[in-house]
């Protein structure tokens, strides 16, 4: 019985125990929910924080960025417009009369600007140590403040423009030939890239002209006129700098012969000539009083572009009265008096704008009232690399 009594006390401690363990833990958990709100609430605040920060952040940076945006653009816009004013002091000095070449001559283009766009350009050229034969275009966006400029050194070597040099025949004017081939003695001081020209004419029914001696260079032959008793035909060939003989054309027999040569040179050897518009080329009928024969407008293509003309007469006759604005390379005329007789003449002109050159004339002033030929044509020099 006191055994009974003593385990009944130990029970009853041991369920006392728990009943405090019981007690003191959920005691405890209302205690780490409560600390779980706190923190969670604190979570809460920084997190809106950081968002309110983010949010302040980015609305002061989108419009900066939007700002700054026009910087590149305009920066772009005045890189082009330093490039223009290139391009501008190119085709201004070439259209000048004569065109400009010279470092003398393009020193006018210094404080030139044109208004473009949303900016300008200011060209600056100089031929001083260290910035030799230089032009500087400076590109502005906006007016005022300087953006970009473009540095071109050996401006020069840019530019091109076309200048008769010299002439020569066989025969002389009035005189006699009828060698089969004819040769021509080319002018002296000729220089490599001159533009090389020959004009052969052949009193005859039949017969092709080709070039016989070529005196070292490549010759083009343009398209013949064949028609009655006249045969005409052009040869030309950019000068290679050495003359091995005096070049010759085949006139197909010795009858009344005549081979005139012109020279033109470019401003910049580092070139090659190409035809610019085609030859147009035909036969007149013997013109009435005042004797007038036209050729015709052509429009050509470059800047720059040289344009010739050729009339040839089956008589003797001298020529005058030349339409404005063209020029007579060499002699007014070339006449050759052997046999039946026939004469030619010649002009140019160049084309600093290109488009229309308008209709060319002359007149038979002796003799007037003559059949015969015509042609036209022009020529373009092109840079190329050095």
């Amino acid at each position: 019985m006191t055994t009974w009594v003593s385990d009944q006390k130990n029970l009853f401690g041991e369920l006392k125990g728990l009943s405090f363990l019981r007690k003191q833990e959920s005691r405890s958990y209302p205690l780490i929910l409560t600390n779980s709100k706190g923190i969670s609430v604190i979570f809460l605040v920084i997190a809106m924080l950081l968002m309110i920060t983010i949010g302040y952040v980015f609305s002061y940076l989108i419009p900066a960025k939007q700002k700054s945006v026009v910087f590149p653009i305009q920066s772009t816009q005045a890189f082009f417009l330093a490039q223009s004013g290139v391009e501008f002091a190119v085709r201004y000095a070439d259209t000048q009369t004569p065109p400009w070449t010279t470092p003398a001559q393009l020193a006018g283009l210094t404080g030139r600007t044109r208004d473009l766009g949303a900016g300008r350009f200011t060209l600056t050229y100089t031929n001083v140590a260290p910035n030799l034969d230089t032009l500087i275009s400076i590109g502005e966006v906006p007016i005022g403040a300087e953006r970009r400029r473009v540095r071109v050194s050996n401006f020069t070597s840019f530019l091109m423009s076309i200048a008769y040099f010299a002439s020569a025949s066989t025969p002389v004017d009035y005189g006699s030939n009828n060698a089969n081939p004819t040769a021509v003695a080319p002018p002296g001081s000729m220089l490599a890239g001159d533009l090389v020209l020959m004009i052969a004419q052949h009193r005859a029914s039949s017969g092709t002209l080709s070039i016989n001696n070529t005196g070292g260079q490549t010759w083009t032959s343009e398209t013949q006129l064949s028609y009655s008793s006249r045969r005409i035909r052009l040869f030309w060939c950019r000068f290679n700098g050495t003359w091995t003989a005096n070049p010759s054309v085949n006139m197909g027999s010795t009858t009344t012969n005549t081979v005139v040569m012109h020279v033109f040179r470019p401003s910049n050897a580092n070139c090659v000539w190409q035809v610019d518009v085609a030859q147009f080329i035909g036969s007149y009928t013997a013109p009435a009083s005042p004797y007038t024969v036209t050729n015709p407008s052509i429009t050509t293509i470059t800047h720059g572009a040289l344009v010739f003309a050729v009339w040839t007469s089956t008589d003797d006759n001298t020529w005058g009265s030349l339409t404005g604005g063209w020029f007579t390379p060499g002699s007014n005329q070339y006449r050759n008096t052997f046999g039946s007789d026939q004469s030619q003449t010649h002009a140019y002109r160049i084309m600093t704008i290109a488009g229309a050159t308008g209709i060319v004339s002359k007149n038979q002033l002796t003799l007037g009232g003559d059949a015969g030929a015509r042609l036209i044509i022009a020529f373009r020099a092109v840079i190329t690399c050095p």
